[in-house]
């Protein structure tokens, strides 16, 4: 299976990008483009599911860093390192014949310029403006065009396509800060890595433990709910104990998602919830009873491999209320004619959901509804596109091959 990576860039980053894709195995690309950096933390709102989010430059990450943080996925970005700065500099004096010093250029870091050419004993520096979240366009735009019509620059650098558009529009001669090949194409592998390294860390095992008071033993109803929540068989060990085995990611998504009305009426008797995670079953074990002596009555903990204490849950958890008044929902359940719990507990789904590309098995568990109630839900947003079909999977010898979907709207909000 691929990894789906939302690319957020120019349109000349992007340009470049898609010319090398081919170099790029099992690895899927979604482009958002913005005219300025600062626009990536809007565009961070309209990306849909994906494994990954890669920037096309440290500027437009800084501008988006407090929305990726809210991000269930990874994200990196790339760099402007000795590199592209080397290779700029050695494009110019072969190209244009221009001294250092005659050059204006914008960056993010000029500390790296400065290594670059004391490396090769250069004395003279370009003319230089340090970029950070703060910097306005037409300043940056005004640097470049007052040192050339003062005759103190032949040429600019800019690192922003806006700021190239412009220079080009006033007559002042201008280049795009180079990205070598092999460095985005690096950026983008990196990426992939930081994916999958995450998919492998929620696939790693968690063991979690289920107490109640001796007195106040569980009804077969109640551990039929437990068994129904945590998607996982329950092995009684003692009399007022259970262990359940599940994933890293299967645990977290459950208590991220959480709500106060689910967790009251999982249990007509009192509970303590506890679950460890580990590099092996041991590790974890350990971890699940250390986390089983913090647990009050009806609440749980966690306690991850890096001996990180999580909870107590619900009351801690992060909870993502969507309400039927926001734009985004009330739209699609007006186009789709799916009641807005509905829309919004698909949105749940995809957040947790392991993959981009889900069944409708895969939704039917989560949802807990019967397939016929799956498949209609499916129907309605497969004819008015915020889901497509985007291929099939054959698990028996016999029946019909199961579609796969793919959500096609926003999620991370």
């Amino acid at each position: 299976m691929s990894i789906h990576i939302a690319v957020i860039c120019s349109s000349d980053f992007a340009d470049r990008l898609k010319q090398i894709e081919k170099e790029l195995p099992s690895i899927r690309l979604d482009y958002y483009l913005y005219r300025i950096p600062q626009d990536s933390a809007e565009i961070i709102r309209t990306i849909k599911p994906c494994d990954a989010v890669f920037f096309s430059g440290s500027l437009s990450y800084l501008f988006a860093k407090k929305e990726v943080e809210c991000l269930p996925i990874p994200s990196h970005y790339l760099q402007q390192d000795e590199t592209s700065i080397a290779t700029t500099l050695l494009s110019i004096t072969k190209k244009h014949e221009i001294p250092i010093q005659k050059i204006s250029i914008d960056l993010i870091e000029p500390q790296i310029i400065n290594s670059v050419l004391g490396d090769i004993g250069f004395i003279f520096l370009p003319k230089i403006y340090q970029i950070d979240e703060t910097s306005d366009v037409k300043a940056i735009i005004n640097f470049h065009h007052n040192l050339y019509e003062s005759n103190q620059t032949s040429l600019a650098v800019t690192s922003m396509q806006l700021v190239f558009e412009k220079l080009q529009q006033l007559n002042i001669p201008v280049i795009r800060m180079i990205d070598p090949r092999s460095s985005i194409i690096k950026g983008i592998l990196e990426t992939k890595n930081k994916a999958e390294f995450a998919k492998s860390q929620l696939a790693k095992i968690a063991v979690g433990y289920i107490q109640f008071r001796a007195n106040n033993l569980p009804t077969e109803s109640d551990l039929l709910n437990f068994a129904n929540f945590f998607k996982s068989e329950l092995i009684e060990i003692a009399p007022h104990l259970y262990m359940i085995y599940s994933t890293q990611g299967d645990v977290l998504n459950i208590f991220d998602y959480l709500t106060e009305k689910e967790w009251i009426n999982i249990s007509s008797k009192p509970f303590k919830v506890a679950f460890g995670f580990g590099i092996d079953i041991q590790d974890a074990t350990h971890n699940a009873k250390d986390a089983l002596q913090f647990a009050k009555v009806n609440t749980a903990y966690i306690i991850t491999d890096e001996k990180k204490l999580l909870g107590p849950y619900p009351h801690s958890v992060r909870q993502v209320q969507l309400q039927a008044s926001e734009p985004k929902l009330a739209e699609i359940a007006k186009q789709t004619t799916l009641s807005p719990a509905n829309v919004s507990r698909v949105i749940q789904f995809s957040r947790t959901h392991n993959s981009t590309e889900f069944t409708a098995h895969d939704l039917e568990v989560f949802l807990q509804v019967s397939r016929r109630t799956t498949e209609r839900i499916l129907k309605k947003l497969v004819d008015t596109g915020f889901a497509k079909i985007v291929g099939e999977e054959m698990t028996y010898q016999q029946g019909r091959p199961r579609a796969v979907y793919e959500l096609n709207f926003p999620t991370y909000v």
